[in-house]
């Protein structure tokens, strides 16, 4: 006969000042103790009152500091994290001979199949104009090039590229998306959100190692800088069998939850099963829908035309009846909804579809609307009212704000990034990255949201400072929002019951500056009651 096997042992963390957040009360208290009883937190307490409780405890006596709830990422693309490693890298170039330089670079030492990169952004080169097709071609030779913008919604591409697609200068736009031509007509290389996928398609997909490399450089990337958890953006079919893969060797190093794709056939064929109720390892939390493209790219939907670029008020990435019709689908199946939502004409769009969709639904569950960038002040107050999750990423406010004003003009930049409005009409804040289009460092996050300025600290005193949060209210969007988010009780703080999911710092995080804070490092991280052991600090 088997012996059962022995209770895991309690472990004793002392030394640091804890973070107690309630969701209606926070306070950092000095002199307490966490008791950690395998995947769970057993007791929250003084640290004498512990001690005598749990004598034969082993004890875990960290220097100071503060001791967190591990952060959640709130939005993020897991794969595209570890594909970036592989790819040219593109972020930072100061004009488009600068990003042809890094091709050449790149091409010359991996010399075969296509040339492929991401993070290059016109608005930070001089003349903010979109690249064309001399620079890349003249570094490309005859291998095709596609290198995507830094939101990820537009895509520089060569000749041979468009001649393979099949793309001229009579080629239409597709309904969901614009191909931009010269003054003589000509295709001049880029590719708006729905134009990508003509040459998107055409690119070998990644063999099942592959995949299996970037998830896992994505998530060990995420655990390194503190995450104990993310939620996957637009997870599509193949991705879903590496997670399932990767859980079965019980190979994940954070919790993963998985947004679907909006597929049709993949809804059909994940929906059917019932939602995970317990706080699983990995799960399929719901689907991830595109109302419209990014604020960069000029395919953010807007209420009224671009102030520059007066022939577009942006794009319907999706129809609308399409996204209402799959996201009461969702509701009723018990999975949620995930609407990306940019310009102010789509985050009221969304907002109209969500309503609809939770009163044809009868569902309890909060749906999220992902960015809500631009959001006129009639609609900001309906987050709260209608039960919407505002999944924001306050790094692309501190990101934008050089070129904000000129995409929407003096009439409406106050709409941009209205997170001081969105809590005030009581909506749930949940924090993210969007990474890799942004850094997934999190303490850069926080210094955003607190300050709304970049870390050179421009513009002085924050882009429209009104709209600032706190470092108390930001540390919340981190761990107890993304908690609610996700409709999961037993996660984004430390009270016994939560899930041992434990973030220490080795500085008092609510003391330090936002230069200092930007500067910090996670100092020790526990995933599901287990011990992390993290890289040394670089930077």
């Amino acid at each position: 006969m088997l012996m059962a096997p022995p209770p895991p042992a309690i472990i004793l963390i002392t030394g640091a000042d804890v973070w107690l957040d309630d969701g209606r009360n926070a306070e950092i208290k000095p002199s307490q103790a966490v008791a950690v009883k395998g995947t769970r937190i057993l007791a929250v307490g003084p640290v004498a009152q512990l001690v005598k409780r749990y004598p034969n405890a082993s004890r875990v006596e960290l220097n100071g500091g503060t001791l967190l709830p591990a952060f959640t990422e709130g939005h993020a693309h897991v794969s595209g994290l570890g594909i970036a490693k592989s790819e040219v890298d593109l972020n930072g170039t100061k004009d488009s001979k600068e990003a042809a330089e890094r091709v050449r670079t790149w091409s010359a030492a991996h010399k075969n199949g296509w040339i492929k990169g991401r993070g290059w952004d016109q608005n930070r080169w001089h003349g903010k104009a979109f690249p064309t097709l001399s620079d890349l071609d003249s570094v490309s030779g005859s291998r095709p090039a596609y290198l995507v913008r830094v939101d990820g919604h537009a895509a520089w591409v060569n000749s041979t590229a468009l001649r393979l697609a099949g793309i001229s200068a009579s080629t239409p736009d597709p309904k969901s998306g614009r191909i931009l031509h010269d003054d003589k007509g000509d295709p001049t290389g880029v590719l708006v959100d729905g134009a990508l996928e003509l040459v998107a398609k055409l690119i070998p997909l990644p063999t099942e190692l592959e995949r299996r490399e970037h998830l896992l450089e994505g998530l060990l990337e995420l655990r390194n800088e503190g995450f104990a958890a993310v939620a996957d953006m637009g997870v599509d079919v193949l991705e879903l069998a590496t997670y399932r893969a990767l859980v079965a060797e019980n190979a994940l190093p954070i919790r993963v939850f998985a947004y679907l794709r909006h597929d049709p056939n993949l809804l059909f064929q994940e929906l059917k099963q019932p939602r995970s109720e317990a706080t699983a390892f990995f799960q399929v939390q719901g689907v991830k829908f595109y109302m419209d493209g990014a604020l960069g790219s000029r395919g953010a939907r807007l209420n009224q035309p671009y102030s520059d670029e007066a022939a577009t008020s942006g794009l319907w990435v999706t129809e609308p009846d399409d996204v209402l019709r799959d996201a009461t689908t969702t509701m009723k199946a018990g999975y949620q909804p995930a609407v990306h939502a940019i310009g102010d004409a789509a985050n009221r769009m969304a907002l109209d579809i969500l309503e609809a969709a939770k009163q044809s639904s009868h569902s309890l569950i909060q749906p999220r609307i992902e960015h809500a960038q631009i959001v006129a002040a009639l609609d900001v107050p309906r987050f709260g009212k209608l039960g919407v999750i505002a999944s924001v990423q306050p790094v692309h406010c501190t990101s934008d704000h050089a070129w904000t004003p000129a995409r929407l003009g003096p009439e409406r930049v106050h709409e941009a990034f209205p997170w001081r409005g969105l809590l005030k009409g009581g909506a749930v804040l949940a924090f993210g990255s969007d990474a890799p289009i942004e850094d997934p460092n999190p303490y850069v996050t926080l210094a955003a949201a607190e300050t709304r300025e970049d870390p050179k600290g421009d513009p002085p005193g924050g882009f429209l400072p009104e709209q600032r949060l706190t470092r108390l209210e930001a540390l919340r969007a981190y761990t107890l929002g993304n908690a609610r988010a996700l409709g999961r009780k037993d996660m984004g703080r430390i009270q016994k019951g939560a899930v041992a999911d434990l973030l220490w710092v080795s500085s008092p995080i609510f003391t330090l500056n936002p230069a200092e804070l930007r500067k910090l490092r996670p100092g020790r991280l526990w995933v599901n009651g287990v011990d992390v052991v993290l890289p040394s600090p670089t930077h």
